[in-house]
């Protein structure tokens, strides 16, 4: 199973943020076992840089990012994913370029904090919390 990880998630886990972050931190923990490879875009890395800049030194940002990038596999934002978010006319763009960067990549599901952005399309999404509860089943 390919699973997408949205940027809130991994924020939520490389931040620490509460509450969200021992769900996250359980997600990350399963991606890469049990046969669940873990995938984050190319633009949630450049957003997660972006958002956790001011709280980390430079070289301890660039740790943290260097992991991500060897941990999940990167799913590229191209043309094609751009003109698939414009096309689909979404209430939401950038989750729109994520979901086709997604697709994409072969992702079966989503998960994120805020699944309103992808309810307009086709795969499923998930909050942390109900992969976590898939996942015990």
């Amino acid at each position: 199973m390919k699973v997408f990880l949205d940027t809130n998630v991994l924020v939520d886990y490389l931040n620490k943020r509460e509450p969200f972050f021992a769900d996250a931190a359980q997600v990350i923990d399963i991606c890469g076992k049990n046969d669940i490879c873990g995938i984050v875009s190319s633009l949630s890395v450049i957003n997660a840089a972006y958002i956790m800049r001011k709280a980390y030194t430079k070289d301890s940002l660039l740790l943290k990012i260097s992991w991500l990038t060897k941990r999940f596999e990167v799913s590229p934002i191209n043309r094609e994913s751009i003109q698939d978010a414009i096309v689909s006319r979404p209430s939401d763009f950038e989750d729109a370029v994520q979901y086709f960067s997604a697709l994409q990549a072969g992702a079966d599901l989503i998960i994120t904090r805020d699944a309103t952005g992808f309810k307009e399309f086709g795969l499923p999404v998930m909050t942390p919390a109900e992969f976590l509860a898939r996942c015990e089943e």
